[in-house]
This record gives structure tokens, sequence and C-alpha cells, in this order.
């Protein structure tokens, strides 16, 4: 393991252990004893019959929050984040056009956002400007839960997301909520007035790099006629959404019926250039009724998919939760929207992108996958994997030369989970 900065400390006393291998983690904390200034693990052995007591010297990675200015890449390599202070000043050095490249962030406990009510995402600077992540951000299986007000004249721009545009990692990251007024939800667009500017992807907004080993729990309720993304809005030719789950919910609230390709909707990404691939969605996402008028100024509109909603890019080896998309008073099973369309949109317009996939109607770990068809992937799927639907993630894993990816297990709530540590 690469040295780290680290705090001076004195010695670490175990009483009692059992003999085996342990990881032990350790935080320091400021004066006032209410902010986590370092962080760091370290394994150790103990072995029968010798003394329970140890010294063990352990390299804390310095917070966030602790900086007064961005540090030098060439001198930090390592932060951790333990708090909603730091969150907030790493989206402050986004925001300044510190992209981190080179740096690793890791998030060392579960951080609540609550008090942070006018979040955006990191790298968010106006309607028309962003600033990209090019550093690691890695949840090491810990949550993100957000707490945000409101959308009204005075922040109609609110969007959805941990990052905007991720051109570096982020991975082993959960978000548990997005709350709205101590509800289970977040509302964006209070009427059409603000409805147009609003959108977002439970991770990032825009993908140009990696996601992987990520799970989206959070149920999302979206006045909004732009698009929402269990993961991601929209991944780049560049961008890669690897071994991530959505277990929430989506529920868009707009009644779009005017021109233009409007409302998309999809339990990984609407909007796929990229590639995505060994990705679950099995939360269920609710829209108005679409439309699809073939008529050349008023197109698609309230449109789903499963992983997806349109596809130049390609996804490999992904599974759903058999009709788990509402639209209007109908269920839909499918990966994207399979329609052809009379102009400007064609979802799926190469179908041979589109491998190994298929959808489940049991939501277990152990449920069976069945092949997917025309109708649900415009193309008939050859599943690449056999077993039962965490058997065959695992295959996928087993078989990747990406030493990164995380296995899939049963949670404790019976629901697919990643076997973090």
């Amino acid at each position: 393991m690469p040295r780290r900065q680290s705090f001076r400390g004195g010695v670490i006393e175990f009483d009692e252990l059992n003999p085996g291998d342990y990881i032990i983690e350790a935080k320091a904390f400021d004066s006032d004893n209410d902010l986590v200034v370092g962080w760091g693990t370290a394994e150790t052995t103990v072995n029968a019959g010798e003394s329970t007591d140890c010294a063990l010297a352990l390299a804390l990675t310095k917070c966030i929050s602790t900086f007064d200015s961005v540090p030098s890449s060439s001198k930090y390599k390592y932060l951790a984040v333990a708090s909603s202070a730091d969150m907030v000043k790493l989206g402050e050095w986004i925001k300044s056009g510190s992209d981190l490249e080179g740096i690793t962030i890791t998030l060392a406990d579960d951080v609540d956002l609550s008090d942070c009510t006018d979040w955006q995402p990191i790298g968010f600077v106006s309607e028309s400007e962003n600033k990209p992540f090019k550093g690691t951000f890695d949840g090491r299986g810990h949550s993100l839960s957000f707490d945000i007000g409101n959308i009204d004249s005075s922040n109609r721009f609110r969007k959805i997301g941990v990052f905007y545009k991720n051109d570096g990692v982020i991975e082993n990251l959960v978000i548990s909520q997005y709350l709205q007024d101590g509800k289970t939800l977040i509302v964006y667009g209070n009427s059409s007035q603000y409805a147009y500017s609003n959108a977002g992807g439970g991770i990032c907004i825009e993908n140009s790099g990696i996601v992987r080993n990520c799970i989206n729990k959070s149920s999302i309720v979206a006045s909004t006629y732009s698009d929402i993304g269990g993961i991601c809005m929209s991944n780049a030719e560049t961008g890669i959404i690897e071994n991530c789950l959505f277990s929430g919910s989506i529920t868009m609230n707009a009644k779009c019926s005017n021109g233009g390709d409007n409302q998309k909707s999809a339990g990984i990404c609407p909007r796929n250039n990229g590639i995505i691939k060994n990705c679950v969605s099995n939360g269920s996402i609710t829209t108005e009724a679409e439309t699809d008028q073939n008529l050349p100024d008023s197109i698609l509109n309230n449109i789903s998919g499963a992983i997806s909603v349109y596809t130049e890019g390609f996804i490999e080896n992904c599974y759903w939760l058999k009709n788990n998309i509402k639209s209007g008073s109908s269920n839909k099973n499918r990966i994207a929207y399979t329609k052809s369309t009379y102009k400007k949109l064609t979802c799926i317009p190469d179908p041979s992108k589109i491998t190994g996939c298929g959808w489940f109607d049991t939501n277990s770990p152990s449920a069976s996958v069945t092949a997917g068809t025309t109708s649900e992937c415009k193309s008939a799927q050859t599943l690449a994997y056999s077993g039962t639907l965490v058997e065959m993630l695992n295959a996928y894993v087993s078989a990747s030369s990406d030493s990164g990816l995380k296995r899939w297990t049963a949670g404790a709530d019976g629901n697919l989970a990643f076997v973090y540590k």
C-alpha cells in the first residue's frame, strides 16, 4: 500500500481479541471532538497465546475540510470525506476549477447531507457551465443521503446527483435517500415554469469516465420535462457504467405532451453513447402515458426503459425486473424504448450493440433470468452466463480483467447488494 500523509498518534490497545485477522479503522477528531480530521485503516493478525495488546502505527489520511486551499496532487494522493463539511469543500474546489486528477478521495463513513439544503451536484456552476471531476471517489460501500428543499423561483436550476460531470472514477458508493421535506422523495419543479431546467442522475449527471459498483436505493419524484436516470443521466462515448444497481423508484409527474423528445427516464442511464455492462434495474419507473405521435413536431414524450432509453452505445449483460415500468395505465417490459419514430429519434439505432441481456420476474438474487426478445431489446438475446441472477452477475465479475469489480450477494433486506469489504 502506498504511504499516505499521516498524523502523529499514540498506541491503540485492544483487549481480549480472538485469534484471527482484523482490519483496524481509526479516526482522529479535532479539539472539540466533533469533526473527523483524519481517517485510516490497517490490517493486523492476532495469534493464539500472544498478548492481545498491540501497538499499531496508522497513517491517517487527512480529511478535505482540514485544508485551507486545494492541496497539491504531487504531495497529497489521498484525501478523506467524513462529514458534510468535507463534501461541501470538495464541491467548492471543483467549482473553482480544480479537477483533482491523480487524487483518490475515500468516503470514511456514511454521510448525511441534510444540512446542505442548497446542494447542487459537485461541479455545477450554472445552467450553461459545469466543471469536471477527474479524480477517484471511492465510497467503500458507505452511503450518502440528501434532504433538499423545495424548488421555486429562487433555485429553479436545482439538479440531482453527487457529481455533475465525471471524467474520473466513481466507485463503491451507495445513495440511500434523496429526501424532500422529510419524505422519501425529491421534487424537481413545482410547475412548468421551472420544469425544463431540472435533470439528473443518482450518481452523476454526465459520465465520461467510469462509474462502477454503485447502488441507488432512493425514491425520486420529478416534475421535470428533462431526463432522470437511476445512476447517470447521460453516458458519453468514453463513459463506462459497470456493475451498478438501481433498486429505488423514479416517478415522472409532468404531463408532457408538446413537441420534442422530453422526459426520458431509465433505471441506469436514459442517454447512452458509451458502455453499460453487468448492471441491474430492479426498481420501478412510473410516468405519464407516453406520446409517440409520428408527427414532425410532436414526437416522443414520457418515454422510459429499464436500463436506458436512447442508446447508440453498448448494453452488455444487463438485467431488469419484468414490467418494472408503468406508463400511464400500461406496464412495459423493455430494456430501452423500442419503437421506431417518424423523425429525430430512433432509440435503438443499432440493435446488435445490445447483447446478453434479459429480465427476471421475481425480485430476488436467486431469480432465474429470461433472455430478452426483439420486442424487449430490438434483437433476440443470448445470455452469456447461466444460473441464478446473482450467479450470472458474479460469473461476469469472475471473467472480467478488472480487479476493481465487486462481487454481488444478497443483502440483509434480501435485495441484491455488493460485497464491499
